[in-house]
């Protein structure tokens, strides 16, 4: 599972940075636009994988009893809208960035379509054109999925402790180093049994709470020849911090209810969700544009200190319900959630209560 895991956050992280050539074609429009467009393009993604943290932490409102012990293998599903899969460049407020033809100018964003989006001009501080590219393409994929493993204990009266780890692993990626690591804790409190007017009513409640972090870097290699467009080329610094870098933080919050039915229990949660996710682009990248007028050549450089820093977050309040079914010593179980985007979970655990 930890393989599986590991598979599936490289395939996400590759995707959130589009591809490592497309960074950096888009510091040719300078860092402020080279920020605007990458947050366009990434949001879906940033936000599906938030949501998708904050998935499938529970399946009842029942707590084990002490040194009781369940452990659940999970996947998430997140479900990107359609209108998220695409964004209108002409309402980004580039600085130095102009589209080729006004009138296309839908772009699709890391969840849409894998065809190219439309052609940017580069323009320098006069205004005049001096390199061009077109807006990524996606991956073509607008269903995100987020494996889970999670293991949750009795320590304390009526209370469980649940935990999520997997270590730090490294990834080739293209040759380029990727390690990614990730870990979480969430806490489970029937507080229903403290109190003598509510521990008589048949169902269970419980207050929830969790934090999880993911955290990915990889290394930075290019060609700076393949970057380069007659205009404008791309070239490094000796900079053995050239990394790309994300962090994602959720937690959630709330309140959980069920009502078990012989094999079957009911259950349901409400409370507040919230993520953030930092994406950075590293190190030292020189920006050379040669423009050429009455006979005369001259070459300007720009350098760009760490240039991609960008910071997404999502709070909302979540909602899910779900159905779990006792067969023996395991459980089968799905819910609903909703978020920032509607998300499906089903899982399997097994233990004793």
């Amino acid at each position: 599972m930890k393989k599986l895991i590991l598979i599936v956050f490289a395939g996400l992280f590759s995707q959130m940075v589009f591809s490592q050539s497309d960074v950096v074609e888009f510091l040719k429009g300078g860092k402020a636009d080279a920020n605007i467009l990458a947050r366009a393009y990434l949001n879906p993604y940033a936000k599906a994988l938030g949501d998708g943290l904050n998935n499938g932490w529970y399946n009842s409102a029942a707590t084990h009893k002490l040194f009781g012990f369940d452990l659940s293998i999970s996947v998430s599903a997140i479900q990107i809208p359609k209108s998220e899969t695409t964004f209108d460049l002409s309402t980004l407020g580039f600085t130095r960035l102009t589209l080729e033809n006004p009138s296309n100018h839908i772009a699709p964003t890391v969840a849409g379509s894998e065809n190219e989006g439309p052609r940017l001009i580069v323009n320098d501080t006069s205004g005049k054109p001096i390199a061009a590219f077109n807006s990524p393409g996606g991956a073509g994929l607008d269903v995100v999925p987020v494996p889970m493993a999670q293991i949750g204990f009795g320590l304390l009266p009526h209370t469980d402790i649940i935990g999520r780890f997997v270590p730090e692993m490294k990834y080739d990626n293209s040759g380029d180093e990727m390690k990614i690591g990730f870990w979480g804790v969430g806490v489970k409190h029937n507080f229903k049994e403290w109190i003598p007017v509510l521990k008589s009513l048949p169902f269970d409640a419980s207050l929830f709470g969790s934090y999880s972090e993911v955290n990915a870097q990889s290394e930075m290699s290019f060609d700076p020849n393949d970057l380069s467009d007659g205009n404008v080329r791309v070239t490094f610094a000796a900079d053995p911090n050239q990394l790309l870098k994300f962090n994602t933080k959720t937690n959630k919050f709330g309140l959980i209810l069920s009502k078990k039915f012989g094999v079957l229990t009911v259950f349901g949660g409400i409370g507040q969700s919230k993520s953030e996710t930092n994406v950075d682009l590293l190190g030292k990248y020189v920006i050379e544009t040669t423009v050429s007028a009455g006979g005369t050549t001259v070459v300007n450089k720009e350098n760009l200190d760490d240039p991609i820093d960008l910071t997404f977050e999502s709070k909302n309040i979540s909602l899910d319900a779900g159905l779990r079914l006792k067969l023996a010593f395991f459980s089968l179980y799905g819910s609903v959630n909703k978020a920032e985007y509607t998300s499906y979970n089903a899982g399997l655990s097994f233990g004793f209560r």
